[in-house]
């Protein structure tokens, strides 16, 4: 008997335990249907809401990680729920992690409830004057360098609030 069979390995054509049944070639994508191949598998993360408090009118922020914790590259839909509705839907290779944002503007005064796929949180629109301080302007010099080489990064933080406020800028290098 011949080791391949069509130009594929045995193996090929005897993908499946013997648990799932009579085996059917994996390369042909042909499954039983109590089997599911492994695919994309994703992974939702990381909820933040900023700033948590707000004027109406002022825009929040609503973000999110989703990371392909499987073996193929696909689609995800992250949705928002809660007040406000919305959708992005995201591509990711295996191991690959994206930051989904979504903006959105309280009309009036009061306490927003928000979730992403399970995971939940809120904001407060109050009529009190609150800081509205935003990160902008980013400036990396030099833009490429080698290892070991000096990097300066800067941002103009400005408040756009009608009361002083502080705001703690995080720098993150990968």
């Amino acid at each position: 008997m011949p080791d391949d069979i069509l130009g594929h390995k045995l193996e090929d054509w005897m993908p499946q335990e013997p648990s799932q049944g009579p085996p059917l070639p994996e390369f042909l994508k042909i499954f039983w249907p109590w089997y599911t191949p492994p695919g994309a598998e994703f992974k939702v993360s990381g909820l933040v809401i900023s700033p948590t408090e707000v004027n109406p009118g002022q825009v929040v922020t609503i973000s999110c990680l989703v990371t392909n914790t499987g073996s193929e590259a696909g689609d995800y839909t992250v949705k928002l729920g809660g007040d406000f509705v919305a959708q992005q839907t995201v591509s990711l290779v295996p191991g690959e992690s994206k930051t989904i944002s979504f903006e959105v503007t309280p009309a009036v005064a009061k306490t927003y409830q928000v979730s992403v796929d399970g995971l939940s949180g809120s904001f407060v629109a109050t009529t009190v004057p609150v800081a509205d301080i935003r990160v902008e302007d980013l400036t990396i010099t030099p833009a490429e360098v080698n290892v070991g080489q000096k990097v300066t990064i800067g941002v103009t933080a400005k408040n756009y609030g009608g009361a002083a406020g502080t705001k703690t800028i995080t720098c993150t290098v990968t």
